[in-house]
């Protein structure tokens, strides 16, 4: 009897509640509430924002969750997002140097309401002073030969696109305008006097359309730099180390790649032969075994060096040098390369006397076809060339003389001739445990029939047993062979 009123009770506590329940009175989804995490920026003058701004906002929703947010800076048009922050970089208008922008965000809950009252902040932005700087780590040296290269680089805490204007002035010269997006510039100096220098962008092989002016040869010369960003912002000024810009005196350059010894032996030879020439040692170095004549960027540099010449010289050993620049490591003949290359199908002339080693380290294709070879020659064994032997011409007719070196010669290695090469010199070798090869070591290329590229594989310094004798074969290449 007891469990059945309680059952009645209960019945009757039900039907009280669903009798007072209004069918009609559903409560609505509440919408959701938006703040950032900033109230407020209070910041005027030169203390507000550069372009770059992070910023962060969150959303509540008392009867459901936040799915994600629009956000705005006209509280026109409006962005979906699921993020609660992001870093935004603002343009500043050109020629303004202030600018208030506003940011709106707006919370969106699971159904689908968003905030009808958006989140807003005023974000006072200034424009940054950009900044324009030399490559300070490879910078010409103290002294070129006519010709310098600079990289620059510029920046912009508004963003780097920002900058639109770089110029360079030498000296008190005018301001020369550079374009933005090119880093490495090359001038050559205007070898009559007149004071100006060519503009080449990177690896160009055109000069820009107009030169700049105030640059002084054979005087000390600084060059600057400043950029410009859209708002019309100009950089602090950077200044470039002095140097020294050599005018070039000759037509025929001679380059050495070998220590002073090599030289004391060629010098007097170029010198009897009556021709004037320049002289630049990429050998020598400042005591640290750092050479300080090589140039940062062979090219362009060399290459338009070089091509201020119309003959030259060039005399190497196998030795491996570093490029602070690129950070490769190579043979002399592999840096000038290029330059070599655009020399001689220019219908330049070149004699080059170098020697080569087995070295793992050494990347002959860097050197096979540039010049008029296509490899060297190795074997087992050993290979020597006597100081009562010889080299000696195998052209047909010609007025060459054979050389005997002064000394006994080991460590050689006879070359192998490109294919639009021809054979000029080979040597009397004497083979040792076993060593099997081919004796040519002189070869030489044609330019319309003329001969314009002469390359021995060894050091003809050394075949001056008899000093008149080189005198003559040197007299008659670069002399009468590169006369035309």
């Amino acid at each position: 009897m007891k469990k059945r009123f309680t059952l009645l009770l209960s019945v009757f506590a039900i039907l009280l509640y669903l009798g007072g329940c209004d069918k009609g009175s559903l409560k609505s989804n509440t919408a959701p509430d938006t703040k950032i995490a900033l109230e407020s920026i209070n910041l005027n003058g030169q203390f507000r924002l550069n372009s770059v701004v992070a910023l962060s906002w969150f959303g509540t929703d008392i009867d459901g969750y936040i799915t994600g947010y629009d956000i705005s800076f006209d509280a026109q048009n409006w962005t979906y997002t699921e993020k609660l922050d992001s870093t935004f970089r603002f343009s500043i208008p050109a020629g303004s140097d202030t600018i208030d922008i506003t940011f709106y965000v707006r919370a969106i809950d699971d159904n689908g309401n968003t905030d009808p009252t958006p989140a807003s902040l005023r974000i006072p932005l200034k424009n940054s002073i950009p900044t324009g700087t030399f490559d300070e780590a490879n910078l010409p040296g103290d002294t070129a030969l006519a010709v310098t290269t600079y990289r620059w680089f510029g920046s912009d805490p508004d963003g780097d696109e920002t900058i639109v204007e770089a110029e360079m002035r030498w000296n008190n010269g005018n301001w020369y305008s550079i374009d933005p997006y090119q880093a490495l510039i090359t001038f050559v100096a205007d070898t009559n006097g007149t004071g100006t220098a060519q503009v080449f962008y990177a690896n160009d092989k055109n000069a820009q359309p107009t030169s700049i002016d105030g640059l002084n040869l054979n005087a000390d010369n600084i060059l600057y730099l400043r950029v410009k960003d859209i708002a019309g912002a100009t950089s602090i000024i950077d200044t470039a180390s002095e140097v020294f810009i050599k005018k070039p005196n000759a037509n025929f350059l001679v380059i050495c790649g070998q220590p002073n010894s090599v030289s004391e032996i060629y010098r007097p030879i170029l010198n009897d032969i009556g021709q004037a020439y320049d002289f630049i040692d990429f050998a020598k170095t400042n005591g640290q075994n750092k050479p300080i004549n090589q140039p940062k960027f062979w090219s362009p540099t060399f290459r338009h060096m070089l091509m201020l010449y119309k003959k030259a010289f060039i005399y190497t050993d196998a030795t491996l040098y570093n490029n602070p620049a690129s950070g490769q490591s190579a043979l002399l003949l592999a840096f000038m390369g290029q330059g070599v290359q655009q020399f001689t199908d220019a219908g330049r002339k070149v004699l080059v006397s170098t020697q080569f080693s087995n070295n793992a380290a050494i990347d002959m294709s860097s050197v096979n076809g540039i010049y008029p070879i296509d490899g060297i020659v190795t074997s087992g064994g050993q290979v020597r060339i006597s100081n009562d032997s010889t080299i000696y011409p195998v052209v047909a007719g010609s007025q060459y003389i054979s050389l005997k070196p002064k000394n006994i010669l080991i460590g050689l290695y006879p070359i192998v001739k490109s294919a639009d090469a021809e054979d000029f010199y080979r040597a009397k070798l004497t083979k040792l445990s076993g060593w099997q090869g081919d004796n040519l070591v002189g070869v030489r290329r044609k330019f319309n029939g003329n001969v314009s590229h002469v390359f021995f594989g060894l050091g003809l310094y050394q075949f001056n047993k008899t000093t008149a004798d080189l005198k003559d074969l040197m007299e008659e290449i670069l002399v009468n062979d590169f006369n035309w």
